[in-house]
């Protein structure tokens, strides 16, 4: 019979509004976690894993490196939900995607400590058109919450705490 557990944390929503338009953030950010269209790069990169040796380690600590971009984060996945939601006479139609992103390298040092941090990485942004031509803003759950909240191992803390430092200074700079 299966069994049901509910477990209560406390997560943390960080936004950060930018003067600048919503195509300028993003272009801001597809330069460093690269364009979307190399989704389907990194996924057939991913499949292609025959073996578990330390050449096809290696091999995949290479195809990661050259995936990444400058703020050590790739692309994984986007869903333009700007494109849509006008149907339903939402969102004024202003701009929003969410998109995934993270890096397998960084994801590996949470997961090794806790599998289920797979529930949060890679993790996920919101970028948000306040003002057509104008504003934006990003949002994202801060990962130390959604990773450690139900764990108090420290070396999960301060790996997740490292993931945290470098999504913040990623959105920050993208935002700028």
């Amino acid at each position: 019979m299966a069994t049901f557990k509910a477990e209560k944390y406390e997560a943390t929503r960080i936004t950060i509004q930018s003067p600048n338009s919503f195509n300028q953030v993003l272009k801001n950010l597809y330069s460093s976690i690269r364009d979307p269209s190399r989704v389907d790069e990194w996924k057939k990169k991913a499949k292609s894993i025959t073996s578990y040796s330390d050449e096809s380690r290696k091999q995949f600590e290479d195809n990661v490196n050259s995936a990444i971009g400058p703020h050590g984060f790739m692309i994984f996945q986007e869903f333009d939900h700007g494109s849509w939601i006008p149907l339903f006479n939402v969102g004024s139609g202003l701009k929003s995607k969410r998109i995934i992103l993270g890096n397998p390298l960084v994801a590996i040092t949470m997961l090794k400590h806790d599998i289920t941090a797979g529930l949060a990485v890679p993790v996920e942004i919101l970028v948000r058109e306040l003002e057509k031509g104008g504003r934006t803003e990003v949002l994202y759950n801060l990962p130390s919450g959604l990773i450690a909240g139900l764990n108090d191992n420290e070396e999960l803390r301060a790996a997740v705490e490292v993931l945290d430092r470098k999504l913040e200074r990623l959105v920050r700079e993208v935002c700028e």
